[in-house]
């Protein structure tokens, strides 16, 4: 595999893997607080990022701005991906743990990807949701695979339990 990693504005940055070499650009807008990595596999323009984190509602005006800037670099991509830090405008969340008080769901970036023209492959998929947060006290679904492209499957990947504090998301995209 390929390592692609791009360096974030925080200690948490992003990467992508792929099995054929390819060329990557690290996008570090200055409203990100982590990154945008473009990959360039083929004629595929691959995108992943990490909205930042926040459970209040003055959080939300920062992730809006941040959601904004990604689609404005992201253009006609074929694929974004990644931890946007909120829900689907349809889908419903679950109790968070005592040690994550919640006062304010996002839904905005995921309404804006979605406006942008990308397909959440879950959702295009499937009418329950699966949450992808917390592996240990799952309670919302933060993770997503938009894709212009229309997907063939999608499923949240529980038995990777422990290998961070998110479920993996995999997706099959038709050629």
């Amino acid at each position: 595999m390929h390592l692609f990693w791009g360096e974030a504005n925080s200690p948490y940055a992003v990467a992508w893997l792929a099995r054929e070499p390819a060329t990557a650009h690290n996008h570090r807008l200055p409203v990100l607080d982590k990154t945008l990595l473009e990959l360039r596999l083929r004629e595929l323009r691959l995108f992943t990022t990490h909205l930042s984190p926040g459970r209040r509602l003055e959080d939300e005006p920062h992730r809006i701005d941040e959601m904004r800037a990604v689609l404005e670099v992201v253009g006609d991509a074929d694929v974004l991906v990644g931890d946007f830090n909120a829900v689907h405008p349809d889908d419903r969340v679950g109790t968070p743990p005592p040690e994550e008080p919640l006062e304010h769901v996002s839904r905005e970036p995921i309404a804006l990807a979605l406006a942008a023209g990308f397909t959440d492959c879950f959702r295009a998929l499937h009418e329950e949701t699966a949450w992808t947060y917390l592996t240990w006290h799952p309670w919302a679904r933060l993770d997503y695979v938009f894709a212009r492209r229309t997907p063939t499957s999608c499923r949240v990947v529980t038995e990777a339990d422990g290998a961070s504090d998110h479920f993996p998301v995999v997706a099959d995209l038709a050629a």
